[in-house]
């Protein structure tokens, strides 16, 4: 291997491991992806503190809604726009006692439109 090939080929490792990094930096060990549909209203709903708003989500376009208690960390609702997200999930270990197991993080708008 000449100079040229080598240095070409550490450059290809060094862009490949740092890439190899940055997946597990994003996604986790202990997380997986869902992609979920956000109705475009919050809707009354009775969560351990009493009534609350909630979202109302579907994690497949031929299933039924349903109430989402939690936030989604880095997505700001919108009212009056549905949205498909992707969605990092994760166990939080040794959660309060009115709290969620699970936690949320948002990796991607896949779409937002305004609702008909």
């Amino acid at each position: 291997m000449d100079v040229t090939s080598l240095r070409s080929f550490r450059g290809a490792c060094a862009a490949a491991a740092l890439l190899a990094s940055t997946a597990c930096a994003i996604f986790g060990p202990d997380e997986r992806v869902v992609v979920m549909d956000i109705a475009p209203q919050r809707v009354a709903c009775h969560g351990t503190s009493g009534l609350q708003e909630c979202l109302s989500v579907r994690q497949h376009p031929d299933t039924g809604w349903t109430f989402f208690y939690d936030e989604i960390a880095g997505f700001q609702f919108e009212p009056g726009f549905e949205y498909t997200l992707v969605v990092a999930v994760r166990s939080v270990s040794n959660p309060p006692a009115d709290g969620s197991s699970l936690s949320y993080r948002l990796l991607e708008i896949r779409r937002k439109v305004p609702a008909s």
